[in-house]
């Protein structure tokens, strides 16, 4: 199953995933990043080079502590939503789009791109085309259809 994902980058220090179902990433991103991962935060406070947060449990709250920086995923309850207003929207489509290239942004070309890059793709290959599906009109035997086409395909 595949999830939405959005990292924000806080003052440079505290990497924030808002991960839904996609749970290894905020592990992952902390492991490659050698710095320390919080997880499940439903409220975080960074106070100078410490990081605390309140993490969702089954019987309420376990209170978390790290260093500065860390990576921290949050739960949806994190904040309330901000939607934008009508007014707002038609506003953001006249803003002027700033592209900027990789000097102007401050960052060294030796650090993005292929030459950096942690992993190379070597082959690709168009996906087949799905097979049409197979319709089973359920005459008192549908389970047992069903439970045939799945051990067919080894899923039980």
């Amino acid at each position: 199953m595949i999830g939405v994902v959005v990292a924000v980058v806080v003052a440079i220090r505290v990497v924030v995933v808002v991960a839904i179902v996609v749970a290894v990433l905020a592990a992952m991103l902390a492991e490659r990043l050698g710095v320390p991962q919080l997880t499940l935060a439903r409220k975080v406070e960074v106070n100078g080079s410490s990081i605390t947060i309140e993490r969702l449990t089954d019987y309420g709250y376990d209170k978390v502590e790290g260093t500065l920086p860390a990576v921290v995923s949050v739960v949806e309850k994190i904040n309330t939503p901000r939607y934008p207003s009508f007014k707002g929207i038609m506003a953001a489509k006249k803003k002027p789009v700033q592209t900027l290239s990789i000097a102007d942004a401050g960052i060294d070309a030796g650090q993005v791109g292929l030459g950096a890059a942690w992993s190379e793709v070597t082959e690709f290959a168009v996906a087949p085309p799905r097979a049409k599906g197979t319709m089973v009109t359920d005459e008192g035997d549908g389970g047992v259809k069903a439970a045939e086409f799945l051990a067919s395909k080894k899923f039980i």
